[in-house]
């Protein structure tokens, strides 16, 4: 390579950063060749490596991404975790196992490769093999406290809970002033319910360090699983010091509202902060705002527009776009909540959301013309691939729509329509011959068409995503297959939510466990079969 050939700038590193993200593998390479001898460049040696396993050159890739390890001054995780993002796009598992492989053949010390390599295996279901290689690594590393708390937390998310515990439990007793044991306590004790207890660990370890954003949102999601919603609302805005939340300025946050604070006039943005099934549920607190008088704009996913608009007092509806319309405050949906000291056994529930008439009548004409009972399924989420804990999230959700053939096979007088968005859908395709799912999704363009789809059917069956929310909000009569360590807002030992009361919850009994969910529901939809055929 000739000498006289200049270090790439932040510009370059930042335009084949955005085509290694657009899955233009080659077309980043070819860019990132003639830098290939500058070693002393972590992120050149980064982005070679992202390049070389994007394009199936595992060992070209391993090579520089350790390259790239060494150039890192005190590292907290190693430069092959930066295949994290790509896992699940543009099919590079393979490669990232190869990758890791190579690295491993080349570095069989090196502890931070094993917890990368052991975070992959989890985020991909294969927790067995997880735990395997932090026990490999346990044999050599000093670092015993870190990796043992690593190895409870795949059993944990793998619903081993019994060994989960044990494992805490000894951390505990040596490191009782460890803020991320103490943190991953409270975890366990809120995934199984154990709420109380849970509680204090969290505020355990938030004396230890107050200041910790997450921390203090996953404290928050402890006290509104407990049903402590003032305090957990106001606790919840600790999410907006976290990645990918609100950048507006807290100076204009709307605050919470007292009866006497007169917001007659008052521009107030709200906008969307998360997932769809987040803005579907706080859509409900809209209406309350235009009634004191405030003029209300909502700035939503392009999906979301047609709901919005016939939202009850009409607010004005922005769709995309990087500069915000004019506000004297402005909320995300999530701190509706906190801003209007919501309480869902307190407030009565309406229907708020209501679906295109002519839209409700075309699809009518779609659905197969039928006197059976049709029952509308989603079987799965979005797994977000290399965001960990949304990816670890859908894996517990989500059901392999195999475990749904004993209810598709055993109800009688049953038409199934699909409802399901994403590559879980293509699990329509195995199913055996003697099942049959009519799929409308092709031709679904947004959540208006999947409201005025909900609307003609008897009843919707899904797991924890943004239909169930949609249902509720509607009023339809659903049911929720929801997982053990359920998401707060579906109430721990509770068989409906006081948030949608149309919907009922089965939950799984044992972790990961999904046989009793399903001959529940196959159950009560028998039932409903029969009754339906008798009208």
């Amino acid at each position: 390579m000739p000498n006289f050939l200049k270090s790439p700038d932040d510009i370059f590193i930042n335009q084949t950063n955005l085509l290694l993200h657009q899955g233009k593998f080659e077309q980043a390479l070819t860019l990132l060749l003639p830098y290939k001898n500058h070693k002393l460049s972590q992120a050149i040696m980064t982005l070679l490596g992202i390049a070389y396993a994007g394009c199936n050159q595992p060992k070209e890739a391993a090579y520089h991404l350790c390259l790239a390890q060494q150039l890192k001054d005190s590292p907290q995780r190693h430069s092959c975790a930066e295949l994290e993002p790509y896992l699940g796009s543009y099919n590079l598992y393979p490669s990232i196992f190869e990758v890791y492989h190579e690295a491993l053949l080349n570095h069989p010390k090196d502890e931070l490769l094993y917890v990368g390599y052991a975070s992959v295996l989890q985020q991909t279901k294969q927790s067995a093999k997880a735990v395997l290689y932090i026990k490999k690594c346990l044999a050599f590393s000093k670092n015993q406290a870190r990796l043992l708390n690593i190895l409870a937390t795949i059993l944990f998310e793998a619903g081993k809970y019994p060994q989960t515990l044990k494992l805490y439990s000894i951390l505990e007793k040596h490191n009782e002033n460890n803020v991320t044991i103490l943190a991953n306590l409270a975890s366990y004790h809120n995934a199984v319910n154990d709420t109380e207890q849970a509680l204090l660990y969290y505020r355990k370890a938030i004396m230890l360090q107050p200041n910790w954003p997450a921390l203090r949102v996953n404290y928050s999601i402890c006290l509104l699983k407990a049903e402590y919603y003032y305090q957990g609302w106001v606790e919840h805005e600790w999410r907006l010091d976290t990645p990918n939340h609100s950048t507006l300025p807290k100076e204009t946050l709307l605050p919470t509202l007292t009866d006497t604070m007169d917001i007659t006039g008052k521009k107030i943005l709200i906008t969307q902060e998360e997932g769809l099934g987040d803005t579907l549920m706080y859509l409900r607190y809209v209406p309350e705002l235009i009634k004191r008088g405030a003029i209300v704009e909502l700035w939503i996913a392009e999906t979301m527009k047609g709901l919005c608009e016939r939202l009850k007092g009409k607010p004005k509806v922005k769709v995309g776009g990087e500069e915000p319309p004019p506000f004297d405050w402005h909320c995300p949906f999530i701190s509706l909540p906190r801003a209007l000291s919501a309480d869902p056994r307190k407030d009565k529930f309406k229907p708020y959301l209501t679906a295109d008439r002519k839209k409700v009548i075309y699809w009518k004409n779609k659905l197969p013309q039928t006197k059976q009972l049709k029952v509308g399924l989603v079987w799965g989420g979005s797994p977000h691939p290399g965001e960990i804990h949304a990816m670890m999230t859908d894996n517990k959700r989500s059901i392999d729509l195999s475990k749904l053939i004993p209810l598709l096979r055993s109800v009688e007088n049953t038409t199934f329509v699909s409802l399901q968005m994403g590559h879980y859908a293509d699990q329509i395709h195995n199913l055996p011959n003697d099942i049959s799912i009519f799929n409308p999704m092709d031709e679904v363009q947004d959540m208006d068409d999947t409201a005025a789809i909900l609307m003609n059917l008897d009843i919707i069956i899904s797991v924890d995503t943004s239909v169930i929310h949609l249902a509720g909000g509607l009023g339809c009569p659903a049911i929720l297959l929801d997982r053990f360590d359920n998401c707060w807002r579906w109430i721990s030992r509770e068989e409906y939510s006081p948030w949608y009361p149309k919907i009922r919850i089965i939950r799984q009994t044992r972790p990961r466990v999904w046989s009793d969910v399903v001959k529940k529901a196959t159950s009560i939809l028998q039932e409903m079969a029969r009754k339906h055929k008798a009208t």
